[in-house]
């Protein structure tokens, strides 16, 4: 069955869960970010999309550089956390037990047991409907072959299941 419903489409695409690392005077904030993307290979750009009434948003823009660390099955109580807690009124590493690494070319730090991990230094920034597009530019990338990705899909974190198989040779 079909239905013609533009608002509640947009619920029916499904995305990878990144937690987007950005730093402002020594403090830490992390974002919870269904809409990031790789944009390019070569160079290899990273998109991040964050509403202009976010935190993140105005310390991304300031400091020019975010980490973005994509999301295990493990992690949704940190995506939670990261996506439901405010950075002006909460410390969200002190909710959660986010673990860190440093990064080496950026100032924040990047998210443990991810299944990929990048740090970014933005190289364009624009507005895409209510949201800022920032561009970043991939200076180091990180990932763990034996982790799985946690998935967003109709408002709700799920599990990438079993690979299917076919009688094509892809």
């Amino acid at each position: 069955m079909r239905v013609n419903d533009i608002l509640e489409s947009q619920n029916y695409t499904t995305t990878t869960v990144a937690l987007i690392t950005s730093e402002l005077d020594g403090r830490v904030n992390v974002m919870s970010a269904e809409w990031s993307i790789r944009v390019s290979i070569d160079e290899f750009l990273i998109a991040v999309f964050v509403g202009y009434e976010r935190a993140t948003y105005q310390i991304i823009h300031s400091s020019g550089e975010f980490g973005v660390s994509y999301c295990s099955d493990e992690q949704g109580y940190l995506a939670y956390i990261a996506g439901n807690y405010s950075f002006k009124t909460h410390d969200k590493f002190k909710i959660a037990e986010f673990t860190t690494f440093p990064s080496s070319h950026i100032k924040p730090p990047l998210i443990e047991g991810c299944i990929s991990n990048y740090e970014c230094k933005v190289v364009d920034e624009f507005r895409t409907g209510d949201h800022a597009a920032f561009i970043g530019k991939v200076l180091a990338g990180y990932y763990d072959p034996d982790k799985k990705p946690l998935v967003f899909h109709k408002g709700k974190f799920h599990y990438i299941g079993t690979r299917m198989t076919h009688d094509h040779p892809f």
